[in-house]
This record gives structure tokens, C-alpha cells and sequence, in this order.
């Protein structure tokens, strides 16, 4: 078998080769970890053959002289020749499947099981693969949905089904979970001086959008976290001082916005030293849902083990109906001891259900046991979140998670699913178990925010980090937090070391962005408080930043704080996070961005300096922001209401000529358990009847109700 051409006659093949050269795998290892699919129940029957030592090694000299067609056909021969059996007709229908991807899918596509800009019929053979046990009947309904729209191996348009306007195209998929956002309003100093909200580095929400686009369907307001997506990017803020480096430095910018407005940039970075022996336990999620996306796993599982140093400690638990540890407390050896432990891994099999509080059980007693306060101990999570057994509910999570955590061990998550997605659940976890989140869904999310932001993801340098922004009412009389609208905070919770937030990696940053009206609160007309008088002092201040954070194995604020002086400096980061921030609101698409927002945003959308922000980012993130180019030019007609992401109540007929039938909830369903009973006008439009709103699409565009 010529494994050379295989590889190059498929560009997701060649990418993921290319990649796993690049972060130290060897060419026969990198060549069978690219071409083999992790998962199938064909593959792990063809991994048994190989134990021991150089299993990477030995399974490419295998397949060097097997006469075969693809990388199925090969397997499935040795089977034979090996074990004197026939594969059955479940293997043989996926060779097939695999096959014809493979085969309608020319080099240079975007393509593939897990891949770029997907066709939906590749998603479904994908997740059918080697008997997949798919689950969730919903994930399965959304594979057979894309599977209809595009011809086997097509590319899908990542912006043909995509639209900015609420309610139209493609709707998130009911078996998504997100908590759902509101948006914030400006604040007077007078009656809210301070603003408090959980500090995060964390920027999951740049791939769960990104996953919206390669698949072409639409955003919820829910998805798109502006803090997050400010965290994504990088910003100047100069070097470290060598000596007397504290754990956070606070950088603050100041851009003129228009008349009586500024906008505010607050960049909170994290000291960048990491621990140099490492204690990793790899929690996997191998239940069904996670054969959707199974080749950007084995990606996201490759980076993580490339990064073992020798003399690190390694575990890994596996967990779908049971849980099963594969390694347990492993000190890595060297390259070759990395390599045999892909092996190990690329034998296992998707299938079952998804008992995730017994692999959490489990990956923290084996952590435990090599614990030391001079490692970073870490589990690190890869799962979609579609937790079905075992402890699944928020709530409960939570508390275990927390238990879990006075161990010293903390919990890093990295999210991927293409469909059947728990954001909501995955949060929670990352949150109250002390480890940072990101998700990856493409080669091109692993290479960024796994392999080149390791040490962050799971080195972590301190917990609970709080930020409070005392504003001065002699220059400022309002403010709006742009952002951070689930992390905002009471202001007594600053100082109340009981109040759990978010922990920092090393060199990790948390920006967080202000829309400031200027002006001296006293003289801005609006009512005084009778008993409290506002005194305006002399100092030179626009406000104070204040960050509070415990160090990983305390349980003690320390404090650290600056000034934002009168003439804070504009800079190239002010400019970065208001573009980010208005790129943000767009996709949103909640009618918060004003005229001056828009001319901001044309401008520098139509400027080749905005391309320099999104150097060595994803070619998707580009793309997006093109299509965004001509809907930026002018503020739409009136403030748009972005809807209740709704079920998934039917798809059309299955491209494997099945006939699907209607999913509902009643005759007058949305929402479980909502009524959309409406009354119709004369000229058609209708009333909805929870808000009493006057509609003419098939949203409520008061309440996002659907209409019957």
C-alpha cells in the first residue's frame, strides 16, 4: 500500500500528517495516527494485534505490504489473515461508506470526518462509522438533516444557510444547551460606583462559533460571549519585568469613541512561569455522541500527549456506560513511550452511554496518588458535555466537582462536538473545578488554543479571580460593561472569599471592555439620593482596578490594583478589543451597536490594518468577517430580538432513503410545555399571544415565540 499518496490525495489527511510532524510525532507514527480513524469498532479490532513496544512502527510496516484499495480494505485484510475471520456487514457497509468519502473528496478540499467546511453526508457516515452507538436521537436527526443538503464529499458553503437575521436559516439544534444571556444596560456611578464580575480567561465561545459557520447554520445570542471572544486574540502589553514579577499585572488603554464617550480596555494577565513536571490524568469521553467528530479528538488527544516531558506522570480513564483505565500513574520515558501510548489509544472504541461523574471519580483517586504541590496536577476533560448517566444534572455536577477539587487536583476541560454540544454543562465543570475551558472542533482550534496555549489550559497559577472597576464620578456619570453579562457580580461578593470564580493559567489573559459617558455625575441631572450626598474629590483618576485571587492551595484573598489615570494613553489594544467588541455585537445582532459603532466597524473593515488582528487565526474567522463587511455599513432599521433558540420538530427525508417523520410536542408546540397559540391579521401577519407583539416572520420578534 502506497501510504505516501493516501496521504497526500486527501487535504484533511496531509493537514493532520503535517500537524502531528510539527509537534514531534515520527513519520510512521504521524502517517498511521492520520490515516487510521480513531473509534471505529474495525479499528480497535485491528489495534489488538499490536501490543507492546513501536505498535505505531509496526502497524506502518503492516500496512506497507498490504495490497489494498484504502485504509479500511487494508485493515480489514489483516483481520482476515490474521484472525481467519470475516468481517461482518456492518464493517463492510462502513469500508464502503469510508471509501466513497475518501474517493469523492479531491485533494485541496476542505472535507472530511470532523474537518473544515463540512459536507453533510460525510458528517453522517462519519458518525455511522463501525457501528457508532449514536447518543442521542437528536444528534442523529441533525447528521440525517446536513446528510440531505449536500452530495456525498460536497463542501458545504460555510455561509450558504447563514444569516444575520433573526429567526431565518437554520436554528440551533434543541439537543444544544447554552445558558441563555441578557444583555446589560448602562449604569449610573451615582447608584452603581463599582462594577464586579468573575474574571476569565476562558474563550470556548470563539469555537463553538466557528463550529456555526463550518456547519452553516445560525448564531444564538447565547453563543456569542464577547468576553471570550476578546480573550481570543492577542494584545501588546509589553514585557514582564525580570525582577519583582507579581502573579497579575493590570494594563488599561483609552480610545475616544465620539462626543462624551471613551471606550476602556482592561487587560488582566497572569504570571507566565510554569511548573516544569507535570501530573496529567486524560479523562475521554468515548461514549456514541463523540463519533461525530472523532478525528479532531485524536488531534486534541495527540497535542496533549506531545507535550509530556520525560519523567511526567500520565493517566488515562476512558469512560461511556463504564469507565476503564488504560494508563495509570505512567512515567513517561521518552518520544517512543508517547508514540506507544497513541497506539494504545487509537484502539479504542466510541460506543455506549455516558456515565461521566464515575470517570471523574475515577481520574481523581489515580491523580491523587502522585500528587505533588511542586507538579501541575491537572485532569483534563475532552468530551461534548452529553452527560446521560450516572450524576448529569448541573447541580449535582457541581457539587461533585467542587468536592473533588480540595484534592489539589483541578479540572480543565476541552470541549468538542459538532451537534449534541453541553456548553452549559461543560462551564460548570470547568468553573467549580478550578481548570479553564476551550473548545475545538478543527485542526486549526487545536493548533490554537490546545498546542499553543498548553501551559495556560493547564498549568494553573491561581483561582477565583474577581476584578472590581471603581469608577470616578468627577469624570465619569455612566458606564456599560460590554460583556461578562453571566459572570457580573454583587458588590460585596468582591471581598467574600466564599464566592467561587474563575482560575487563571499561566500566562493566561482576561480582557474585559467599557463604553464610559463622560462627564461630572453631580451635574449630570439625575436624582439625588436624600441621605447620601455624592462628594467629588480632586484626583486625577478616571476609576481603579482591583483583582482579587487565591493561589491554587489557598483558601485567602490576596489583592492587586491600578490606576486608570485621567490621560490614559491610546493604544493599538484599545482599538483590537473595540473592534473584537463590535464584530461581537454584530453577531449578535441585538441592536446594542449605535451609528458611531458602525463607522468604527466599516472603517476598519474596510481597512488592511484590521487584517494584522487576525494573523495566524482561523481562515473561517477571515471569512466571517468578510461576510460582515457590507451588513456593517449602516445601523439597521430598529433593534433586532434575537430568538429563543427552538426544538428541532422535523427534518426531511434520510439520504439513505429512509422517510423521517414528524417530531413534536402537539399540534400547537415550541418549547416544551409552551403554548404559541396566535391570532392572524388580515393581511397576515399575527399577535403573538404571550407578549402581544405584532409579527411577520415565524419568530416573535418581542419574546421569540414561535408561531403556530
Amino acid at each position: 500500500m502506497d501510504i505516501r499518496s493516501l496521504i497526500e490525495n486527501s487535504k484533511q489527511q496531509k493537514d493532520m500528517y503535517e500537524y502531528l510532524k510539527s509537534i514531534g510525532y515520527g513519520e510512521k507514527a504521524a502517517s498511521v495516527l492520520s490515516l487510521i480513524p480513531y473509534g471505529r469498532s474495525v479499528t480497535r479490532r485491528f489495534m489488538e494485534l499490536f501490543k507492546g513496544e513501536n505498535i505505531l512502527d509496526r502497524v506502518y510496516d503492516e500496512l506497507c505490504e498490504i495490497n489494498a484499495e484504502d485504509i479500511y480494505a487494508a485493515m480489514l485484510k489483516v483481520i482476515s489473515q490474521k484472525c481467519g475471520d470475516n468481517p461482518d456487514e456492518s464493517e463492510a457497509d462502513s469500508r464502503r461508506m469510508y471509501s466513497r468519502m475518501l474517493n469523492s473528496a479531491p485533494a485541496g478540499s476542505a472535507t472530511g470526518m470532523g474537518g473544515g467546511l463540512m459536507g453533510g453526508a460525510v458528517m453522517a457516515s462519519s458518525a455511522m462509522m463501525g457501528g457508532a452507538v449514536m447518543g442521542s436521537g437528536g444528534m442523529m436527526a441533525q447528521a440525517m438533516m446536513s446528510a440531505s443538503s449536500a452530495p456525498m464529499g460536497t463542501p458545504m458553503n460555510a455561509f450558504a444557510s447563514m444569516s444575520m437575521a433573526p429567526g431565518a436559516g437554520f436554528q440551533p439544534a434543541a439537543t444544544d444547551s447554552y445558558e441563555r444571556i441578557e444583555e446589560k444596560d448602562e449604569k449610573s456611578v451615582i447608584t452603581a460606583p463599582t462594577s464586579t464580575f468573575r474574571m476569565t480567561t476562558s474563550t470556548a465561545s470563539v469555537g463553538i462559533l466557528l463550529n456555526q459557520v463550518r456547519s452553516g447554520r445560525d448564531f444564538s445570542i447565547s453563543q456569542v460571549r464577547i468576553e471570550e471572544l476578546l480573550n481570543y486574540f492577542d494584545y501588546d502589553n509589553g514585557r514582564w519585568a525580570k525582577e519583582n514579577r507579581e502573579k497579575f499585572r493590570i494594563s488599561t488603554e483609552l480610545l475616544d469613541k465620539a462626543e462624551g464617550r471613551k471606550i476602556l480596555y482592561i487587560n488582566v494577565e497572569a504570571d507566565d512561569t510554569p511548573k516544569p513536571v507535570q501530573n496529567i490524568v486524560l479523562l475521554l469521553d468515548t461514549s456514541g455522541s463523540m463519533g461525530s467528530n472523532s478525528d479532531n479528538t485524536i488531534a486534541a488527544i495527540a497535542t496533549v500527549v506531545s507535550k509530556l516531558n520525560k519523567g511526567d506522570t500520565f493517566s488515562l480513564v476512558t469512560y461511556s456506560t463504564q469507565d476503564h483505565t488504560y494508563f495509570e500513574n505512567h512515567e513517561i520515558a521518552g518520544q517512543g513511550d508517547k508514540e506507544d501510548v497513541m497506539g494504545v489509544i487509537l484502539g479504542i472504541e466510541i460506543t455506549g452511554c455516558t456515565n461521566g461523574s464515575a470517570g471523574i471519580e475515577t481520574a481523581y483517586s489515580i491523580g491523587e496518588k502522585t500528587y505533588s504541590p511542586d507538579k501541575s496536577n491537572q485532569v483534563i476533560l475532552i468530551t461534548d458535555g452529553d452527560l446521560n448517566f450516572g450524576i448529569a444534572d448541573k447541580d449535582g455536577l457541581k457539587d461533585l466537582i467542587e468536592e473533588k477539587k480540595k484534592t489539589g487536583m483541578f479540572l480543565s476541560v476541552i470541549g468538542t462536538g459538532l451537534y449534541n454540544y453541553k456548553d452549559d454543562k461543560l462551564e460548570v465543570l470547568s468553573k467549580y473545578g478550578n481548570g479553564t475551558y476551550c473548545v475545538v472542533n478543527n485542526l486549526d482550534d487545536v493548533k490554537e488554543s490546545i498546542n499553543r496555549k498548553y501551559v495556560s489550559l493547564t498549568n494553573i497559577v491561581a483561582k477565583d479571580v474577581k476584578a472590581q472597576v471603581e469608577f470616578n464620578p468627577k469624570y465619569v456619570s455612566k458606564y456599560r460593561l460590554l460583556g461578562y453579562e453571566n459572570r457580573t457580580l454583587a458588590h460585596e461578593d468582591f471581598v467574600n472569599d466564599a464566592v467561587v470564580s474563575e482560575p487563571y493559567g499561566s500566562g493566561g489573559q482576561g480582557v474585559a471592555v467599557y463604553e464610559l459617558y463622560m462627564g461630572d455625575a453631580s451635574a449630570s441631572g439625575e436624582e439625588q439620593l436624600k441621605y447620601q450626598k455624592l462628594v467629588i474629590n480632586d484626583l486625577k483618576e478616571l476609576g481603579t482596578v482591583k483583582v482579587r485571587y487565591k493561589l491554587p492551595l489557598e483558601d485567602v484573598s490576596e489583592e492587586v490594583s491600578a490606576v486608570i489615570p485621567v490621560d490614559c494613553k491610546e493604544g493599538e489594544n484599545v482599538k483590537k478589543a473595540y473592534l473584537v467588541y463590535c464584530l461581537s455585537e454584530r453577531l449578535r445582532n441585538s441592536g446594542k451597536l449605535d451609528n458611531d459603532d458602525y463607522k468604527y466597524l466599516a472603517g476598519m473593515l474596510n481597512d488592511d490594518k484590521y487584517r494584522e488582528l487576525l494573523k495566524g487565526k482561523d481562515d473561517v474567522f477571515c471569512a466571517l468577517f468578510e461576510k460582515l463587511k457590507n451588513d456593517a455599513v449602516k445601523e439597521p432599521e430598529k433593534p433586532q430580538v434575537q430568538p429563543i433558540p427552538q426544538p428541532f420538530i422535523g427534518f426531511p427525508s434520510s439520504p439513505f432513503g429512509m422517510g423521517m417523520g414528524m417530531m413534536t410536542n402537539g399540534a400547537n408546540s415550541g418549547p416544551v410545555g409552551q403554548s404559541t397559540t396566535a391570532q392572524t391579521s388580515s393581511n397576515g401577519n399575527w399577535v403573538c399571544s404571550k407578549c402581544g407583539t405584532t409579527n411577520a416572520g415565524k419568530f416573535c420578534a418581542g419574546c421569540g415565540n414561535p408561531r403556530e
